[in-house]
């Protein structure tokens, strides 16, 4: 109903205003629907206060449409009673835009939700996909973040590992201890390809290198001693008399018969010496 006003004529007494039981008519037709609106249609909802620019609702619910003006980020048009910079705006069609002390800080549109600062979660959060648009920080407790350059980043700062990968079981698969550049793998670990280090690959003291059959086919003691458990087989050809150390394979090391005239093949002496220069043995080619 369109507001009811009393007509009061051109002037006194002129006979040309509403009548007195018209006009308490009209009164009556405007309160009710003031009364309906805001109240029971006999009395107003508690809670309902009003001045010339705000109404104040502390208790009663809303049905149908409430509009709001736009408001901006400093001055938003849902807000609350002495945070007049905090609340609820509209920067444009089809968006919604929360700001806290006159700071925008989520933006929701049809693209989604974009949030500007730090989200802290108590609980879970799931979706099909997190994507980070920035990089980490230094003294990031728990981050991720994305550079064109450095991809998907993974930044952590705890007391015994800066990042800690874990399995569906709860247990730790891959730990980069604290403040260091270092890799613990807790079980096996497997590639398809090459493993490179620019500063050379380091094992635990009495450690192993092996096969899945033979897990120590090498070990390495403390001192840097390696053993091999079994016989190396080395290519044809891979030893040159270049690669020998003076006085390295003495008579005690060369089986019986183990160097023959087919072996010297154009040497016409060979001297076989101890480490103090004595001959041992004299071998001759034939005809020398």
């Amino acid at each position: 109903m369109a507001y009811q006003s009393i007509g009061i004529g051109s002037s006194a007494g002129d006979g040309t205003g509403d009548t007195l039981r018209i006009g308490a008519d009209k009164v009556n037709d405007n309160f009710v629907e003031i009364y309906t609106l805001l109240g029971t249609g006999s009395a107003l909802s508690s809670g309902i206060s009003a001045t010339a620019s705000v109404v104040t609702l502390a208790g009663p619910s809303i049905t149908g449409v409430a509009s709001f003006a736009d408001g901006s980020v400093s001055a938003p048009s849902i807000t609350n009673t002495g945070d007049t910079n905090t609340g609820i705006f509209f920067s444009a069609a089809d968006k919604v835009n929360v700001t806290t002390g006159g700071t925008e800080r989520i933006e929701i549109d049809s693209a989604g939700l974009a949030v500007v600062g730090v989200i802290t979660a108590t609980s879970t959060i799931t979706g099909t996909t997190l994507e980070a648009t920035g990089d980490t920080s230094s003294g990031d407790n728990a981050a991720i973040g994305y550079t064109a350059a450095e991809g998907l980043i993974l930044t952590g700062q705890g007391s015994t590992n800066d990042v800690t990968i874990k399995n569906d079981a709860d247990a730790d698969v891959i730990e980069i201890p604290t403040g260091t550049t270092n890799v613990t793998v807790a079980g096996t670990f497997g590639t398809g390809g090459l493993i490179t280090s620019g500063a050379g690959i380091v094992i635990a003291n009495a450690g192993n290198i092996g096969s899945a059959g033979d897990t120590d086919a090498i070990a390495i003691a403390s001192n840097g001693v390696v053993t091999f458990s079994q016989i190396p087989v080395l290519p044809a050809n891979s030893i040159l008399i270049a690669n020998l150390v003076d006085d390295s394979i003495t008579e005690a090391k060369m089986a019986n018969d183990s160097i023959s005239s087919a072996e010297l093949k154009t040497l016409s002496t060979l001297l076989i010496k101890n480490s103090g220069g004595s001959t041992l043995a004299t071998f001759h080619t034939a005809g020398a």
